[in-house]
């Protein structure tokens, strides 16, 4: 069985599979601007994983259409819409923007937000 049907057979059967809507209220993470590496570098690891978090949160929003706020960040990445379209989207800029990206199948395997802020973490070397 490979990862992509893998992923489309935990789709049919996930229990919880309900998009939320996506909402034109407030404001949406249309512009999403990456921590620099001076930012991370300075700060503590705690705040590098709340930087990293934030920014992962805005990232994932913006691929789906919501405000970063209404994102449940607990639930994995493609029970809130991550497919593979937008999951190769959301790889591209997140190599755009950092310079490093999970593979594909890593971001639709995420556990949650706070795992994908944590791979960003480890490929910029500081061990999420």
């Amino acid at each position: 069985m490979t990862v992509d049907q893998a992923v489309l057979d935990w789709l049919n059967t996930d229990p919880d599979w309900d998009l939320p809507e996506t909402t034109t209220d407030g404001p949406l993470a249309a512009d999403v601007t990456a921590p620099s590496a001076a930012t991370l570098a300075s700060a503590s690891q705690a705040e590098r994983e709340e930087i990293m978090f934030e920014y992962a949160r805005a990232e994932v929003a913006r691929s789906v259409g919501l405000s970063p706020a209404a994102l449940d960040t607990e639930r994995t990445l493609v029970s809130v819409g991550v497919g593979s379209m937008l999951g190769c989207e959301l790889q591209y800029r997140l190599r755009d923007a950092l310079g490093v990206a999970p593979e594909l199948k890593e971001i639709l395997m995420a556990k949650d937000t706070h795992a994908l802020a944590g791979m960003l973490l480890a490929q910029l070397g500081y061990g999420g």
